[in-house]
């Protein structure tokens, strides 16, 4: 299998971004104390702060592994991407913001240039294809 160099662009574009969620999943399950300040006052008085966090590491963590092995890659792209754009919107003008904003808009990328050679789902059409010859 023979790679452009813009296939491996786009291969690391994927997976750094994947990386990034993963990581910040990990860190609100581990530390979910350290997160608590950027749930908004209206959703924690519906659920506590600790399980809104929980819960969005969890699927952080889930979504972020779903880009890296290139699992339902766009669905997964483009719920990551909303959700950190939508959150950067809520924090107002920071530096925090333009991250997520950069992070956001990476994601909603992925989502429009979709599965590349490496992604599952690629993987598994390419295998049938071979195998109804």
């Amino acid at each position: 299998m023979k790679f452009l160099k813009q296939e491996y662009g786009l291969i690391l574009l994927r997976i750094s971004v994947a990386l990034v969620f993963v990581w910040f999943g990990v860190s609100q399950i581990y530390t979910p104390y350290n997160w608590i300040g950027f749930i908004p006052p209206f959703i924690s008085s519906l659920i506590s702060a600790q399980t809104v966090v929980m819960i969005n590491g969890s699927l952080e963590i889930i979504l972020g592994l779903m880009m890296i092995f290139g699992i339902y890659l766009r669905f997964a792209a483009l719920v990551l991407g909303v959700h950190v754009i939508g959150i950067a919107l809520s924090l107002g003008y920071t530096a925090v913001t333009v991250r997520d904003l950069g992070l956001g808009f990476a994601s909603i990328s992925v989502f429009f240039i979709g599965p590349d050679r490496l992604c599952y789902g690629y993987i598994k059409r390419e295998k049938i294809a071979v195998e109804s010859l």
